[in-house]
Order: C-alpha cells, then sequence, then structure tokens
C-alpha cells in the first residue's frame, strides 16, 4: 500500500493584511446567507420600489426634454400646479427630492424585514455550537470578528438601498440628456450614501448585540420583531393623542372667543344665506389658523421619536431635504393654497439631531453589549 508523507508541507499561498481579515467572515456571511430563500425572496422584492424611482426619473427626464413619450402622464403632474410643467427645470431638484424619499420610506420597511432574516443568526449561531474559539484561534480580533458580521448586515442592506438608488440615479441621468443635472443632483446620491451608512450602523449594530443576548436566533427575532412593531405603535399612540388634545384645545378657544360678550347688542337679523356663508368664513378661518397652530407646534414635537423607524426616517429626510423639496413645489400653486398643501405633506419638523442622538444612543449602547457579550472570548482557556 502507498505510504504518504505526513510531514510538515510549505504553504504557497499569500497572507493578506491584518486590516482585511475582517472580510473573510463577512465574505462567508453573505454566502451563508444568499442561501436563505426568504431572504433572496426579499431582496427581490425590495427591488420593487427601485423599479418605480427608475421610471419616474426617466418619466421626468422625457419632461423636461417636452417629448411626445411623456404625455400620458402628463395628468397625473398635474395636480403639482401649473408651472411645474411650464418649466420643469426649475422643479427638477424638488421633483427628484421627493421620488427619493418615497423611495427610501418605502426601501426602510423592506430593510427591516432583510435585516430580520439576516441578523439574528449571526452571533446567536456561534454561541449555540460554541464556535466562537474557532474563530478566535486564528489571528482574529474580536473587532475584526464584529465588523465582519457587520460587514454581512451591509453588504445586503447595500443590495437593497445603495445599488438600486445608485442604477435609478444613473438612468435618470441617460433620459435627462442635459449636463447640469449632475450638478443639481449629486447632494442626492451622496444623501442616499450617507443613509445607507446610517441605516448599516444603526440597524446592523442593533441586530448583532440582539443577537448576542441569546442562542436561539428565533428569539432574537421575535425581539427584533418587537422593537420594530411596539415602538412604532407607541410613537403613533403619542402623535394621536397629542393631535386629539390640540383639536380639543382650539375649539375650546375658538368657542369662547365666538361667544357673545354680556351686553353685546344683538346683531342685525340676517338671512339663511348670510348665515350660511359666514358659518362657512368662520370654518374656513378656523382650519387654517389650526393647520398654523399645527405646523409651528409640529417643530417641538418629540412623540415620533418613539418609533425605531422614524428615527431612522426622520434622519433620512434631514440627509435629503424632503421638506425643502415640498416647500418648492408648493411654490407652484396658489397662494391660498400652500398653507394647505404642506400641512398635508409635510412629515416631522422637529430637529433632525434629536433622532440622531437616538441613534447614536442605540449604537452606543449596543457596543456596549456587543463588549460585554464577548469580551473573554478572545482568549483561548
Amino acid at each position: 500500500m502507498p505510504v504518504f508523507d505526513q510531514g510538515y508541507q510549505h504553504w504557497s499561498g499569500e497572507l493578506t493584511g491584518h486590516a482585511w481579515r475582517w472580510l473573510t467572515v463577512a465574505r462567508h456571511g453573505v454566502r451563508v446567507g444568499m442561501k436563505g430563500r426568504f431572504l433572496r425572496i426579499a431582496v427581490i422584492l425590495a427591488w420593487l420600489p427601485a423599479v418605480a424611482l427608475a421610471v419616474a426619473l426617466c418619466v421626468w427626464g422625457l419632461i423636461e426634454q417636452k417629448s411626445d413619450l411623456a404625455r400620458p402622464f402628463l395628468p397625473f403632474l398635474s395636480s403639482l400646479g401649473p408651472g411645474v410643467l411650464d418649466d420643469p427645470k426649475a422643479y427638477r431638484v424638488a421633483v427628484w427630492t421627493l421620488c427619493y424619499d418615497a423611495f427610501l420610506k418605502a426601501e426602510l420597511y423592506l430593510s427591516m424585514i432583510v435585516v430580520l432574516l439576516v441578523g439574528p443568526s449571526l452571533i446567536s449561531q456561534d454561541l449555540r455550537f460554541n464556535s466562537l474559539p474557532l474563530y478566535f484561534s486564528r489571528p482574529l480580533r474580536r473587532a475584526d470578528y464584529f465588523l465582519g458580521k457587520l460587514g454581512v448586515v451591509a453588504a445586503f442592506l447595500g443590495m437593497v438601498l445603495v445599488v438600486p438608488s445608485l442604477l435609478a440615479y444613473a438612468l435618470g441621468l441617460l433620459f435627462s440628456l442635459d449636463a447640469t443635472i449632475i450638478r443639481d443632483t449629486a447632494p442626492l446620491l451622496l444623501a442616499c450614501l450617507g443613509y445607507g451608512a446610517v441605516m448599516t450602523l444603526s440597524a446592523g449594530l442593533f441586530i448583532l448585540a440582539l443577537s448576542s443576548l441569546s442562542r436561539n436566533s428565533r428569539y432574537v427575532g421575535l425581539i427584533w420583531l418587537g422593537v420594530w412593531f411596539v415602538s412604532g405603535i407607541v410613537g403613533t399612540v403619542l402623535e394621536g393623542v397629542y393631535q386629539d388634545q390640540q383639536r380639543q384645545a382650539f375649539r375650546r378657544k375658538y368657542e369662547a372667543d365666538m361667544a357673545r360678550p354680556p351686553g353685546q347688542r344683538p346683531r342685525p337679523k340676517e338671512s339663511p344665506q348670510q348665515q350660511m356663508l359666514a358659518r362657512q368664513e368662520a370654518s374656513r378661518k378656523m382650519s387654517e389658523e389650526f393647520r398654523r397652530q399645527q405646523q409651528e407646534a409640529a417643530k417641538t414635537d418629540w412623540r415620533p421619536m418613539a418609533s425605531y423607524t422614524a428615527n431612522l426616517s426622520r434622519v433620512g429626510t434631514a440627509l435629503i431635504g424632503t421638506n425643502a423639496g415640498w416647500e418648492k413645489l408648493s411654490t407652484s400653486l396658489p397662494a391660498e393654497q400652500r398653507d394647505w398643501f404642506l400641512s398635508t405633506n409635510l412629515g416631522p419638523q422637529y430637529p433632525w439631531y434629536w433622532s440622531a442622538g437616538v441613534l447614536a444612543a442605540i449604537c452606543g449602547v449596543s457596543v456596549c453589549v456587543l463588549n460585554f457579550r464577548v469580551r473573554s472570548l478572545d482568549r483561548l482557556k
């Protein structure tokens, strides 16, 4: 029978730098994740809003060129005001901003689903099968391990958030055929990249911290769903109660102001038509005043911050300038319709750095939890 030499054999491979050793962990995690059928389906579904974004940007490029191909879409844009169609290039940045805002809001919830499918098992499975000593028996630091696991989340979020936005942006440029569009819309591209980084750091570190708390990835997924849904429900309830309180307070104030002071002479008798017109005018003024008070109160309304996804969305709208886009679009409407238009479409207006502070606190707590859970596992015993 043959005898094989079992002595030392020289390895002729190429050593990589220490700074890139986390990439091996990330690459392995992406390969394992792509084997999941539900995750692949979620990634494909997450591309549907990107298709809608690309179509919207291409159609807008045709509108700027006054192309006949865009004529079927003109009735849908007539509600934005006559000035938008008369001079579409003047509203280019506003329209692109609102298209990207709708895309990012849709991708926010799809990204939560992707994180739910890929994140819970990243560390919990290593804890369950006692794989951490195998990791740290290599020249791998604890930071390399965490960075590799975070790279898995970043890779999948990049697939559903960053890459589609880049492709839609490129198609929008091709259909515009105007060199100035790069200068006008380049900040949007940078904002999408920044939002992807914020989403990766916040959701990635958060799900890794939850994954390190349990050996059962199902429990981690349930906790993630609980944080997502419960915080959203709490934020919605708080906001609804606050708006109801505003309505009741304004109604009491309005009724007190309309009450006739003692000793006031009765008004001359008015016809029913005059009384109806007077009531309509008073109702219109009441609605306008209520909307102005709501817009002013929204600047300090902290209640949406109770929702985790609302904080992510607030940072995203600040990065791409959503409210500025709505304000620019409102200039195409008559003056008497602008307040109603803005009150209907403007989102949360409280300072964006409040939400950024909440997300930064979550990231800090997540890093502390990760460090606490595996701080002693980088030394073999």
